[in-house]
């Protein structure tokens, strides 16, 4: 699956995300009632989407079946100014009935199309191989990532898992 930066960065830290939603401090799974509390309190968590949409789109986890692979494919390997229309990638899937109303007051808002396709791409990605083993499309132009980049942000990512560890925090990988 290949998915442009924009959805690689976002993809990451709403995986994080559903994570953190996922388990309490005792280890107990914890998920279902988070994610009962996100949706209980969408209408006040949704101008949070526009910037930090990773923060509100967990209220659609489990909203969507992906009827087109190939619509989704091109979603996520686009950036917010190359997106579809959301009336062209709704189309192309299966909303559950529960999501609908929270879609409506979605779509109602500002920005909240784009919110949607995010919401969705995050969910496809979630859906399928995961954020892991997807890859990002470099740039065409000179400057795109390199082999050696990709090493530099693993090295960065070591180094940040290293200085939470030694704060106290548990290690996420």
């Amino acid at each position: 699956m290949k998915m442009s930066p924009f959805f690689s960065e976002l993809s990451s830290s709403y995986a994080y995300e559903i994570e953190d939603l996922t388990w309490d401090s005792a280890g107990d799974n914890v998920l279902a009632s988070r994610l009962k509390v996100k949706r209980d309190q969408f209408a006040d968590l949704l101008p949070m989407s526009e910037f930090d949409p990773v923060m509100v789109a967990p209220a659609f986890r489990g909203a969507f079946r992906f009827n087109s692979p190939e619509a989704m494919a091109r979603l996520i390997a686009g950036q917010p100014d190359d997106f579809p229309e959301w009336a062209e990638v709704e189309s192309t899937l299966e909303l559950e009935p529960w999501a609908r109303k929270l879609a409506q007051r979605a779509l109602a808002s500002p920005g909240g199309e784009q919110f949607m396709l995010i919401a969705a791409g995050l969910e496809y990605i979630q859906s399928g191989p995961g954020p892991a083993t997807a890859t990002v499309e470099a740039a065409a132009s000179p400057g795109g990532e390199t082999d050696e980049d990709d090493e530099e942000h693993e090295d960065l990512a070591e180094a940040g898992e290293d200085y939470l560890s030694e704060q106290g925090f548990d290690r996420r990988s």
